[in-house]
């Protein structure tokens, strides 16, 4: 695992870290932020990991259109189950 920070989320499932890396969770399936549910998912994935700049345990473990796929956490436990927990998957694929 590596310690990362979040520069921004772009939906709910995916986002870049400051060093410039996109990433996208894995077994996360949150709408995009222009669809229906969108924005809130988007604002739960920042929440769950302190907003802006906020450290997170990153395990990457894969790629999939230029970005790294990987399970995250932080103090709470883990972000990928949290966001599965309150609905964030399977939505339209």
């Amino acid at each position: 695992m590596v310690l990362k920070k979040i520069k921004k989320w772009f939906d709910g499932d995916s986002g870049v870290f400051n060093d410039g890396t996109k990433f996208r969770l894995a077994g996360v399936r949150a709408p995009e932020s222009h669809q229906f549910g969108g924005e809130r998912a988007t604002r739960r994935a920042a929440g769950m990991t302190g907003r802006h700049n906020s450290k997170v345990n990153w395990r990457p473990v894969g790629n999939s259109y230029g970005r790294q796929v990987g399970f995250m956490s932080n103090s709470d436990g883990s972000v990928n189950n949290r966001l599965r927990n309150i609905g964030c998957k399977n939505k339209g694929r």
